[in-house]
């Protein structure tokens, strides 16, 4: 029998037991809180080779395509104040030139560029910005029903209100499956009677040989991060390890059996909330378009595939440059832009 049909193995008196109602639903959790438990052991694993990856080549090729973007910026910049342009061209350009200069400033300040922007679309950036975070708040918090400068894990948590839960196979809100106060405090019983019966099993001061009392000061440490944190499954997982021979069940009647149920889906909450809050600062770390399928197992393909569009990006732009160099090529250039459509 595989660990995930033995979640509750251990200490039992009857092998043969009948199984209670529940056991399903019991299993189908212990699987999602094993997946949860995993995939923010990926996360942190990626982490290293993320962040390298991204620091080495990444980076460097973003601030190249600044530069470039800014000597493009700066090289229509200077054309308007040149003679040779149509009215159409030199409002083409002017609007190519607030619009980039713009989103320059959205990626970081530059006191130059905030002279450019205030001269050539005849306001403060700061105060256009200010206009646009303020509608954009606005529409957020219309379709979300919440404040976007709230904190990450309220906006994630009722997120995870929104989609529900599918534990059995009904969308169900996580709030509607937390605990009553009197479920959490007997939880919390049940949990310190299972910590004490284990403490007693492993206390190392009670262990004469050094190597079983090394692993069972181990064991110890475990039981008591889980016990510090109200965390049922990893007591229980303990107490299989201590005693896989017996049964199934270990003897709990149903009643206790729907009682852990309801422990179980209130860590797999906690835990499937910081899975998402993981991947939120894994995303804001790394500057992640929000459209982007992220995920620990596709995280570097998805870098990889970003620094070629972004090496892509650069010879691009070294390329436009090179036809706006002179004004006979910059016609040509606002010309097939308008002829697109683009402006």
């Amino acid at each position: 029998m595989s660990e995930l049909q033995m979640p509750l193995a251990g200490f039992g008196p009857d092998p043969a037991a009948p199984l209670p109602k529940g056991r399903k639903t019991f299993d189908r959790l212990v699987k999602k809180i094993q997946e949860a438990r995993e995939s923010l052991e990926a996360w942190a694993t990626v982490l290293a080779p993320y962040q390298k990856t991204f620091t080495n080549e990444l980076l460097p090729l973003r601030a190249t395509c600044r530069t470039l973007r800014i000597g493009f910026v700066r090289r229509l910049d200077e054309a308007l104040d040149a003679q040779g342009l149509t009215q159409a061209e030199r409002r083409g350009a002017q609007r190519l030139v607030v619009e980039l200069t713009a989103a320059l400033l959205e990626e970081g300040d530059d006191p130059d560029l905030r002279a450019l922007y205030k001269r050539r679309a005849r306001g403060d950036y700061e105060e256009h910005a200010a206009k646009a975070r303020k509608a954009a708040a606005a529409a957020f918090e219309e379709t979300y029903g919440i404040d976007p400068e709230a904190p990450i894990e309220e906006i994630l948590r009722r997120a995870a209100w929104q989609r529900g839960g599918d534990v059995d196979g009904d969308h169900v809100s996580p709030a509607r499956n937390a605990p009553s106060e009197t479920e959490h405090r007997r939880i919390r019983e049940s949990i310190r009677a299972l910590y004490r019966k284990l403490a007693s099993a492993l206390h190392p001061d009670r262990e004469p040989d050094p190597d079983k009392r090394d692993h069972k000061t181990a064991l110890m440490q475990r039981a008591n991060h889980a016990y510090e944190n109200d965390r049922l499954l990893p007591l229980l997982e303990l107490r299989r390890e201590l005693d896989p021979g017996q049964g199934a069940w270990a003897g709990e009647d149903q009643q206790a059996v729907k009682l852990y149920t309801k422990a179980l889906r209130h860590e797999l909450n906690a835990l499937e909330g910081e899975v998402m809050v993981t991947e939120a600062d894994f995303r804001m770390r790394f500057a992640v378009d929000p459209d982007v399928s992220l995920t620990p197992r596709n995280a570097l393909k998805t870098l990889a595939t970003e620094i070629k569009e972004t090496r892509a990006m650069a010879a691009s732009l070294e390329r436009e440059l090179a036809d706006i160099a002179d004004r006979a090529s910059l016609k040509r250039w606002l010309r097939a832009l308008r002829d697109e459509r683009l402006f």
